[in-house]
């Protein structure tokens, strides 16, 4: 009986030595692929480190220029909730970034702001950017300032098609745009968030 156990034992032994083996590659390859998934095209792995709350604000600004987009999503987020004079021109340049979600960030961190941003969004409803102008054109929208009117009504009839449907989309909003034009955009109401390229296509071809 003796010999017995003590064989079950090295048995036992042996197999958890066979699944120890096993399981810590498995275990942290699927770690990373599951972690993400669409990392591999843009770069080898995840960013070492993401922004937090510790970071100054000159070091948030710097991150949202960096190469991976979740470090520039977070810094934005951030960046929202620091001083108007230290990040508004930062937030405002990261609406020209090639990634979608680091934009429509940018444009909710801005009208987080409230009114005391209108005077400088109005100005970039003129920005040499397309990208700037379409991302102001949105947050006036938001803002609801009258005094945006004016410069929206230029920017609903800009050679960017996104300018334009974030123009006409804040102006019906803002119920200033034309009837026609009313029943072609979205109703009016409380605005889920940035109009996403994919539909701005659609919208374009029904003009």
């Amino acid at each position: 009986m003796g010999m017995e156990e003590e064989k079950k034992a090295d048995e036992i032994t042996t197999e958890e030595k066979k699944t120890e083996d096993k399981a810590a590659p498995i275990v942290t390859r699927s770690m990373v692929e599951e972690a993400c998934p669409t990392c591999g095209a843009e770069a080898p792995s995840m960013p070492a480190v993401l922004p937090d709350l510790s970071w100054s604000t000159e070091k948030l600004i710097a991150a949202t220029k960096d190469k991976h987009m979740l470090v520039r999503s977070n810094a934005i987020i951030l960046l929202s909730r620091r001083e108007i004079s230290e990040s508004l021109e930062a937030l405002i340049e990261a609406l020209k970034d090639e990634e979608y979600l680091v934009k429509s960030n940018a444009m909710v961190a801005i009208s987080a702001y409230g009114k005391q941003v209108s005077e400088r969004i109005i100005q970039a409803l003129s920005d040499a950017n397309k990208d700037v102008r379409a991302g102001a054109a949105w947050i006036v929208g938001e803002l609801k300032d009258n005094r945006a009117i004016e410069a929206l009504e230029k920017v609903a009839k800009d050679d960017y098609p996104l300018a334009r449907i974030q123009a006409k989309a804040s102006l019906v909003a803002m119920g200033r745009g034309p009837k026609k034009q009313a029943k072609k955009e979205e109703p009016e109401g409380p605005r889920e968030g940035p109009e996403v390229p994919k539909e701005e296509q659609k919208e374009e071809k029904t003009e």
